[in-house]
């Protein structure tokens, strides 16, 4: 199993700070700030240099010292508005979004943005935010089963007349949205279980990946890039990129667990066993 060269340029991307702190894992104090003030400068400055996509990250309530938080599809939408080639990635959780309200939030934007609107689609891990907010919440395997479903039911309202979509937890019946977007934002997905990694290879268009070893990146990139492959599909894949600083005679410390994410645009094509 060989992964096959790609022609598409290397993508950047940062974390966008919308919650305080930045959601950084650190004891070093931060500079950043989470007002939209500050956000708007950073993303023209990130567009100006170069940057490709921001990443709005979601949280509701404290957690990693952010205890203030914007809620991310809105400030999407801000960044959006102050930017003129910048791509803005809003993180989005199923369960605390329906997704026939999001797609039609997300065909109005990319008429709006120029089609510049991605999403994050979060299966979660914070359990406390869900309770706390009187959300159900799922074990493991049924986040994922939902988040697949969550896809599937936005892609069906940006693409398909007289949508009709009967799952275990979203339901539509003869649904059609008018105007339907030219280009559907493009689909983020994270996780490195087995059932992340088979959701990705069969609906989301990029695959984060948390980072690691150059083994384990590799074995990720070759797994779902062969899960894709047998599925007929295509997959983009991202990465953190986490500097580290060193002072002499000390062995180095990361900055954070939280940096810019790089994003390889190459498009994780593997050779399916034969």
């Amino acid at each position: 199993m060989t992964l096959s060269p790609s022609s598409d340029p290397l993508k950047f991307a940062y974390w966008v700070p919308n919650v305080s702190g930045g959601l950084v894992v650190s004891t070093i104090e931060q500079r950043t700030n989470h007002t939209p003030d500050y956000n708007i400068e950073t993303a023209q400055i990130a567009e100006q240099v170069g940057f490709d996509y921001a990443l709005t990250q979601v949280r509701y309530l404290a957690s990693y010292g952010a205890d203030a938080q914007h809620e991310s599809v809105s400030f999407s939408l801000g960044l959006l508005s102050k930017t003129e080639k910048l791509k803005v990635i809003a993180a989005v959780h199923p369960g605390q979004w329906p997704p026939t309200i999001l797609a039609k939030l997300g065909a109005t934007a990319q008429e709006l943005h120029d089609n510049r609107l991605c999403l994050n689609v979060v299966s979660g891990w914070f359990k406390d935010e869900y309770t706390k907010l009187g959300l159900p919440w799922l074990d493991h395997e049924e986040r994922y089963r939902r988040a697949e479903e969550f896809i599937d039911v936005l892609r069906g309202l940006w693409a398909e007349d007289d949508f009709t979509y009967r799952g275990d937890f979203y339901r539509t019946r003869d649904v059609t949205f008018r105007p339907a977007p030219k280009f559907a934002p493009e689909i983020f997905q994270g996780g490195n279980s087995t059932s992340a990694r088979a959701m990705a290879s069969r609906v989301s268009d990029w695959y984060f990946m948390n980072g690691g070893s150059i083994e384990k990146t590799a074995e990720q990139i070759q797994d779902v890039g062969a899960q894709a492959a047998t599925n007929g599909r295509d997959i983009k894949l991202a990465s953190t990129a986490s500097p580290w600083y060193a002072t002499p005679k000390k062995k180095p410390l990361p900055w954070s667990k939280r940096s810019s994410p790089k994003l390889t645009s190459r498009r994780s094509t593997t050779s399916a066993p034969r």
